[in-house]
Order: C-alpha cells, then structure tokens, then sequence
C-alpha cells in the first residue's frame, strides 16, 4: 500500500514522496480496517512539512496528515458497533495513507447524507472550536462571541 512519507523538512512539494509499505492486513478482535476516501491537507499539515508547527519538529521520518474520512473495509471479531461500508474519521495522526488498522474504539459511523469532503474536515477545527467555547468560556444565553484574527477553520466552526 502507499504511504506519505516524509524525511526531512523543507517546501511540501520537495520534501514528501509516497512509499510502498506493507498492507495492514486483516483486522484481529476489536480493531477494524478502514480504506481511506479524502485526506485534506490542512495548513498545520503544511507547516508540519515545513518544520515550523509546533515547539518541536516531529521526529523522522513522519506520515504526515491529521484528518481525513474513509470506509470501514473490515471488522474484527467482537466489533457490532460499526460495519463494512461505514463512512468514519480516519485515525490520526499520519492519515496520508491508502489503509489503516486501528481500534474499533476509536471510529464511529458518520452520517450517510453528509458530503464526505466536508466530514473529512471534521477532526481538527470544529473540536478545537467546540472546546474553546464550552471548556474555557461557556457561553450564556445572551452572549457575543467576538473572534479576532480567527480566519481558519476554527474561526468559521
């Protein structure tokens, strides 16, 4: 299967290539099996190519990509909750991949009426947003909420 990878920091489009790396293979007890549809590339993706996200540069060599959408393939012995077919966020991080084996635990079935671009945006900025609003300052009824400079996603969620 194919894989970004990338091996040193520097202009996106010098710096990540795309290699063979082995199949996931089928999924054991408890963990599912997901072909990935849409992986976005967030402007933290670019800045993490970059080397600039971040106190610390990840280490290297890194799958990049932080969100993305795709079908579970497969499930594992035990798994009810999710089934072959079943639109769900991609683990992360490293989401530029063909296939993912993760645990079952850890997707979820999205909705089936929903565009699948849109939902593979989900996992970064609307929760970033989301906790801002109810872990920091919890609005009342009433209340403005006044954004300045806020003109990524998480400002538009």
């Amino acid at each position: 299967m194919l894989i970004a990878q990338v091996s040193s920091f520097g202009a996106p489009d010098k710096v990540i290539g795309l290699v063979e790396r082995p199949d996931p293979g089928e999924p054991g007890p408890g963990e599912v099996l997901i072909a990935a549809e849409f992986v976005p590339i967030n402007p933290a993706d670019v800045l993490n190519l970059e080397g600039r996200y971040g106190a610390e540069p990840p280490p290297l060599p890194m799958n990049p990509g932080a969100e993305g959408v795709g079908r579970v393939a497969a499930t594992g012995a035990g798994v009810t909750h999710v089934k072959p077919g079943d639109r769900v966020l991609l683990p992360g991080p490293g989401t530029w991949r063909e296939r993912f084996k993760a645990p079952a635990k850890v997707v979820f079935p999205l909705p089936a009426n929903v565009d699948p671009k849109q939902l593979s945006m989900l996992r970064v900025n609307p929760p970033t947003a989301y906790l801002m609003l109810q872990q920091f300052v919890p609005p009342k009824a009433g209340n403005w909420v006044i954004q300045n400079a806020a003109n990524s996603g998480v400002g538009i969620a």
